[in-house]
């Protein structure tokens, strides 16, 4: 069955609550297949315990449960914690919702093309902006007629509060994987590329994109004629940089030594995105022949006047971004867009636990042992049970975007974390799923089509030595695959 034939199947079965009713054999056989599948899934769980404590659920969408183990003890879920975040992102902002990045005018654009005031260039937590958008919206100003502005270009990414780092509210000090600031207004995922040449021994070096947001230093590159390799006792050339904030040019500082003649590559997280954002998108307005007289910097947009331009990115491409490929950057900015919802004086971390812990209990989710601390997973202070997870899972099947949120999450052999898993015939495109994996910590959790195309929802997390966890984890999923009540699965 084609994978999106599967996906159908599996969304309309799930929104219907199990409406649909599968033909079962005989009471007899379906109780031996079972307890062959039951009898499976403990060797396989048992395998895997002597290293690790595992929690495992396997349920129908209706909330039976075929196998339970450890179900209500809770683990750390690494990146299945994202699951949690794009669910409530669908019920509260949407499945039709987009991610706005906006240019606003504090004043009415001139019939003569002239806009006397400033120009704001308004973030709306999209971590997927692009040097592309902004040249669209460059030229966007342009067809709109825009040619002079008096005032001054200026970067607003105050939906976010000033919490721009993980660490800031993941309650953890395990940096796992540097992540740069999130904020409400990013592109080009708050890094910047370096290329760095050496041309007859002169260096000279450019950022991508080119932006009077940035100014690389070279002072502290040092070039050396060619080192035939077999006397070289290491590699020689080596790059490193930092970045440097002063008023609203980036610095990027360069240390190193290159050998030889050649190019060079590095990223450097940028310390102030808005600024660069600003920075950019004037260079890119001038190109399209708009000047800006008043340069580029900070500022909130109190007084909008007109709309000018916008780019919009639909949610449900943002979701498949992070659950697909489990995309922590862009996962921490929708946990962060998510706590802007909220209200009251906390922080919006803090807001955000709170509306999905108000979610949960509205759909009738049990989160007892949930501690989510921040929204990638990279945490290790998170806590999930399996229960919980299959919990989750089976709630938002029943919703009316449950096939959306299906659709987000990776297919076996097909995409995504899942793309070299599950390969085998009786598993491609049967498996849909969110991955999960941190140094002590591993997990696999979503919906499997069973032997009779039946949709069943499954939670594995494993904490400790997880060297072995994806191999079980495959073999389990594969083993729910195969198998059938009128007794066919494989051994």
């Amino acid at each position: 069955m084609g994978c999106f034939s599967c996906s159908r199947l599996v969304g309309v079965f799930l929104a219907a609550g199990g409406a649909l009713v599968w033909a079962r054999c005989g009471a007899e056989d379906s109780a031996v297949a079972l307890a062959q599948l039951q009898a499976r899934l403990r060797v396989l769980v048992q395998a895997l315990e002597r290293q690790a404590q595992v929690g495992v659920v396997v349920s129908d969408a209706r909330g039976t449960r075929y196998f339970e183990h450890n179900a209500e003890v809770g683990l750390v879920p690494a990146s299945t914690t994202k699951l949690f975040w794009t669910a409530a992102a669908l019920a509260l902002l949407g499945d039709t919702a987009f991610l706005r990045t906006r240019i606003f005018a504090d004043a009415p654009l001139g019939a003569d093309g002239v806009l006397r005031g400033n120009l704001y260039v308004v973030g709306g937590g999209d971590a997927l902006l692009t040097v592309q958008d902004l040249e669209s919206l460059a030229e966007q100003l342009w067809r709109r007629g825009l040619r002079r502005v008096t005032g001054a270009l200026l970067a607003d990414g105050s939906l976010f509060d000033g919490q721009r780092w993980r660490l800031q509210y993941s309650g953890d000090h395990d940096v796992v994987q540097p992540l740069p600031p999130i904020t409400a207004l990013s592109f080009e995922r708050n890094q910047v590329r370096v290329l760095v040449t050496v041309v007859r021994g002169r260096v000279t070096a450019q950022t991508v994109p080119l932006s009077p947001a940035f100014r690389v230093e070279l002072s502290g590159v040092r070039v050396q004629g060619f080192v035939p390799r077999k006397q070289r006792r290491k590699p020689a050339s080596w790059l490193r940089a930092r970045c440097v904030l002063r008023g609203h040019v980036h610095h990027i500082v360069l240390q190193g030594r290159l050998i030889g003649e050649g190019s060079w590559s590095l990223l450097v997280p940028v310390e102030r995105p808005e600024v660069a954002v600003a920075g950019t998108l004037l260079q890119r307005l001038q190109a399209v022949g708009v000047s800006v007289e008043g340069g580029f910097g900070e500022g909130i947009c109190r007084r909008p006047v007109t709309l000018l331009a916008e780019v919009a990115r639909p949610l449900v491409e943002v979701l498949a971004v992070i659950n697909k490929e489990s995309d922590n950057f862009v996962a921490e900015h929708l946990f962060k867009l998510l706590g802007t919802l909220g209200a009251g004086g906390r922080g919006q971390a803090e807001q955000a636990r709170q509306l999905l812990g108000a979610l949960l209990a509205r759909w009738g989710v049990p989160c007892r042992m949930c501690q989510l601390w921040d929204g990638s997973g990279l945490s290790r202070r998170n806590r999930v049970s399996a229960a919980e997870l299959v919990g989750l899972l089976s709630a938002v099947g029943r919703l009316p975007f449950g096939g959306l949120f299906q659709r987000s999450l990776a297919v076996s052999g097909v995409d995504g974390t899942l793309k070299h898993r599950l390969k085998a015939e009786e598993t491609i495109e049967r498996v849909w799923a969110k991955t999960g994996t941190l140094r002590n910590a591993s997990a696999l959790a979503g919906y499997v089509l069973m032997g009779e195309n039946e949709p069943w929802v499954f939670a594995i997390l494993s904490f400790g030595n997880v060297r072995r966890a994806k191999a079980v984890e495959d073999s389990i999923a594969a083993t729910l695959a195969r198998f059938s009540f009128c007794g066919r699965s494989s051994p």
